[in-house]
C-alpha cells in the first residue's frame, strides 16, 4: 500500500489551484486580445463605410485593405466594394482594390481566381486591353473560368481580333458545352472582309470557305461569296450564289439586290433580274428591296410600269412606304404630263409622306432596342449578333 506524507496532502490541492488560475490568466488575457483584434477591425470597417459615404473613397480602400490584412474573410467585401467602384466608373479605384487581391499570397486558389477575373474586367472596362487580356489569361480552372473566358471573347471583338475570338469561341464551345458556331461563322466572315479590303481575294476564299464550313449555307458568307465572284469578273457565278438566297432566304434578298441587279446587267440580262425581284414582291414587298425593285423599274420599265407596280403592292401588302413610292410615280407621271396643278397637288402630299416614313423605317436589335437604318449582323449598341430583323420597320401598316 502506497504511503503519502501528510505535507503532499497540503502542497497537490495549491498546486492544482495555481495552474487552473494561471489557466484562467491566460484565457483571459487572449480573450482581451481577440477583443482589442476585434474592436480594431469592426473600428477599421467603420471608418471605411464612413470614409465612403463621406465621399472620400481613397482613404475609404485605405482603411477596407487594413480590415483585410487583420481578416482575410473580409476579402468578400473587397470585391464588392470593387465592382461599386466598377460600375460608377471609378475604374483606377477598382483596380487599385483588385491589385492588392491579386497580389496577395495567403488567399485562397479561388479568390485569387476571383481578383484576377475582376481585375480583367476593370482593365477592359477601362479600356487597357492588353493588361486585360494578361489578367484574365490568370484565371484558372475553376467557377471563374467560363467568366474570364467570355470577357476575353468579348474584348477580342472589341479590338476585332477575329482569330483569337475564334481560339476564345472555341475553347468556350469545350468548357461550356454551349453552341458558338453562328458567332465563329461571322468571324470568318469578317476576316474575309478584312481580306478583301486589302485585296488578298485569296486569303477572302479561305475565310468564306471556313464560315460555310462551320455553318452550311451561312447568309452571310453566301452574300460575301457572291461579291469575290463578282470582283473576280464573274456575274454568272455570283447570281448562281445568290441565287441560294433567293431560293431560301428571300427576306435577305436585299442585301444583295444591287449587286444582283449589276451582275445581270453586265451579263445583258438586266430586265431579267429585274423580273426575277419583282417576283419576290408578292411576298417581301417592304424594306429595302421595295426600294431597290421600284428604283430599277422606274430606270428600265419608265415611270407607268413604276406607278402599275407601286399600286398592285398596295393591293396586296399596303404600307405608309408603298403609299410613298406609288404617290412618287404619280408625281413624275404629273410633271411629264406637264400638269403642273396636279404635280403641286401631289408634292405636298408626297412631302409630307417621306418626312412622315424617314422617321419611322428603322431596324431594331431584338436584344437591347437599338433603332438603325442600315442593317447590321452585330449590333453596334450590345454587340450581340443576328438580333436584327432583315424586315426593315415600314411603321404603320395599311392592311388592317
Amino acid at each position: 500500500m502506497i504511503s503519502i506524507e501528510n505535507h503532499w496532502l497540503v502542497v497537490l490541492p495549491i498546486l492544482f489551484g495555481l495552474g487552473w488560475v494561471a489557466s484562467n490568466w491566460e484565457r483571459r488575457l487572449q480573450n482581451e486580445v481577440d477583443h482589442e483584434e476585434q474592436k480594431k477591425k469592426q473600428k477599421s470597417t467603420f471608418k471605411g463605410l464612413n470614409l465612403l459615404l463621406n465621399e472620400q473613397p481613397d482613404k475609404a480602400i485605405d482603411a477596407l485593405v487594413e480590415v483585410v490584412q487583420l481578416d482575410p474573410e473580409t476579402t468578400e467585401l473587397h470585391f464588392a466594394l470593387g465592382s461599386l467602384f466598377r460600375r460608377r466608373g471609378e475604374t483606377e479605384r477598382a483596380i487599385r482594390i483588385h491589385q492588392h487581391l491579386v497580389g496577395r499570397s495567403d488567399l485562397r486558389i479561388r479568390d485569387r481566381n476571383h481578383a484576377a477575373y475582376e481585375l480583367g474586367r476593370d482593365f477592359l472596362r477601362a479600356g487597357m486591353l492588353d493588361r486585360a487580356e494578361a489578367s484574365l489569361n490568370q484565371v484558372g480552372e475553376g467557377g471563374f473560368n467560363v467568366p474570364a473566358k467570355i470577357a476575353l471573347l468579348e474584348m477580342y471583338q472589341i479590338e476585332k481580333d477575329w482569330r483569337k475570338a475564334i481560339i476564345a469561341a472555341n475553347e468556350l464551345q469545350t468548357i461550356e458545352n454551349k453552341n458558338y458556331q453562328e458567332q465563329i461563322a461571322h468571324f470568318y466572315c469578317e476576316l474575309a472582309l478584312e481580306a478583301i479590303r486589302r485585296k488578298d481575294f485569296h486569303a477572302a476564299e479561305e475565310a468564306v470557305n471556313q464560315s460555310l464550313a462551320t455553318v452550311d449555307s451561312h447568309i452571310r458568307a453566301i452574300t460575301i461569296k457572291g461579291e469575290l465572284m463578282m470582283l473576280a469578273g464573274r456575274p454568272k457565278e455570283a447570281i448562281t450564289v445568290w441565287s441560294e438566297i433567293e431560293k431560301y432566304h428571300p427576306s435577305y434578298l436585299h442585301l444583295v439586290a444591287d449587286r444582283w441587279m449589276i451582275a445581270h446587267t453586265e451579263m445583258g440580262q438586266e430586265l431579267v433580274g429585274l423580273q426575277r425581284l419583282k417576283e419576290q414582291m408578292k411576298e417581301q414587298a417592304r424594306g429595302e428591296l421595295l426600294d431597290i425593285v421600284y428604283r430599277n423599274c422606274l430606270k428600265l420599265e419608265g415611270t407607268s410600269a413604276a406607278e402599275h407596280l407601286m399600286s398592285e403592292i398596295m393591293l396586296t401588302n399596303p404600307s405608309l412606304v408603298a403609299m410613298t413610292k406609288r404617290m412618287e410615280s404619280q408625281w413624275l407621271l404629273a410633271k411629264e404630263a406637264n400638269n403642273d396643278s396636279l404635280s403641286a397637288d401631289i408634292k405636298a402630299s408626297l412631302d409630307l409622306l417621306k418626312l412622315r416614313t424617314s422617321t419611322l423605317v428603322r431596324y431594331t436589335c431584338s436584344n437591347c432596342g437599338f433603332r438603325a437604318r442600315r442593317f447590321y449582323w452585330q449590333c453596334p449598341g450590345c454587340n450581340h449578333w443576328d438580333v436584327y430583323s432583315p424586315k426593315r420597320g415600314e411603321g404603320m401598316s395599311l392592311s388592317n
